[in-house]
């Protein structure tokens, strides 16, 4: 038997789950089977999902949302689409086995992976990596990653099958969340979204109190009808002031945690868990929903709705003219960004979607800065 000992990233919602995916993949491509482990405890178990403000409950919900029992990443997920056990149980297997270990201690953000065997065109490999190390299976039973197991699978995984995709796709919430949000977007109709990311995010957003507002606002009117229902997800629905300028030019709009705090109460309420990170994964799951949607740049949030937008998009219309993920606005304090009415523009030449756009970032950034289209389709 070989092993894939995998460590966890223990983050918020959507960086753990990038960090799984990865993991599913590894153990996937290199028939290993997965031991994911966290750090709980002398055995290892994995720690509730957290990060950002998600112990912080707005006061129109106190009362509702219930922080005391939150889920891990795998308690919101249907079954995983691969061979895996936990650290005890790989503890125990491990005794009766003579087992050769090979520790890798890069982080993945930095890496690469080129499966054993494997095509590999020089040129291509070298614009789909940007310089990061080229990462493959070794020879050793046990393929030990302890160190900064996290970044989005479509800058990770070099020129995936199909099948690949197919096993990305399968690792989604479990159907009860997944109904939920079906219903509530049903609910919604045609919409557009955005993603407004604040609370922990407000000292790295470029002039936050004096003009963001504003230019989100610009951003959006580029492309958004003013007549069309506005949907907002946000950590803070509480704070209408900042919304102020926006709602006042997008009359017809709805706050995604309020409609389901009012009118899916009940529903919310009897699912297994109902704390902030539940609720945020069933806001993420309704707003891919979105005709149209803009998000926070740096943000996995929105990250996993720009991918699972695209594929719903993909669904309705298998040959999209454009493949672009859209944005409130560019996250940088600099008019040298080719940034134009919410997107990046492709300026440069290159195979992949990372090589067209220059962000001031550094190659290992990219990986988690923002999804890529390449995390649904093969764009060469």
């Amino acid at each position: 038997m070989r092993y894939l000992l995998y460590k966890n990233y223990e983050s918020g919602l959507n960086n753990d789950l990038m960090s799984l995916e990865l993991a599913v993949g590894l153990a996937y491509l290199t028939q290993r089977r997965l031991v994911y482990y966290g750090s709980a405890g002398e055995q290892r178990q994995l720690k509730s999902v957290s990060g950002g403000h998600y112990h912080r409950v707005p006061k129109h919900r106190r009362g509702i949302v219930n922080n005391q029992k939150i889920p891990t990443i795998l308690d919101l997920l249907d079954p995983l689409p691969v061979d895996w056990i936990s650290y005890s149980d790989f503890v125990q297997e491990k005794q009766t086995q003579t087992l050769s270990l090979s520790r890798f201690e890069q982080r993945l953000i930095d890496s690469v992976f080129v499966p054993n065997p494997g095509v590999v065109i020089p040129d291509v490999l070298e614009e789909f990596a940007e310089n990061r190390f080229i990462l493959r299976d070794v020879e050793q039973d046990i393929w030990h990653l302890e160190n900064c197991n996290f970044g989005f699978y479509s800058r990770f995984f070099y020129l995936p099958h199909p099948s690949l995709y197919t096993l990305m796709e399968s690792i989604r919430p479990h159907a009860i969340y997944r109904s939920l949000a079906d219903k509530i977007s049903d609910k919604l109709g045609k919409f557009n979204g955005i993603h407004v990311r604040l609370t922990d995010y407000r000292k790295h957003i470029p002039g936050i109190d004096q003009y963001y507002s504003q230019k989100i606002l610009s951003n959006i009117q580029a492309n958004f009808s003013p007549d069309e229902l506005l949907v907002i997800c946000t950590d803070e629905s509480d704070n209408k002031a900042f919304f102020a300028e926006i709602i006042n030019n997008y009359k017809n709009y709805l706050f995604i945690d309020e409609l389901i705090m009012t009118e899916f109460l009940d529903d919310f309420q009897d699912l297994p868990f109902t704390d902030e990170q539940t609720l945020g994964l069933i806001c993420n799951l309704v707003m891919a929903k979105a005709e149209k949607f803009a998000g926070t740049l740096r943000s996995t949030y929105t990250g996993i709705i720009h991918r699972n937008w695209l594929r719903n998009r993909l669904r309705l219309n298998p040959i999209l003219s454009s493949l672009s993920f859209q944005y409130i606005d560019s996250g940088f304090d600099s008019l040298s960004i080719d940034f134009k009415d919410g997107f990046f523009l492709e300026k440069d030449q290159g195979l992949f979607s990372w090589n067209r756009i220059q962000l001031p970032i550094s190659s290992a950034g990219k990986s988690w800065y923002r999804e890529w289209p390449e995390s649904v389709v093969i764009t060469i």
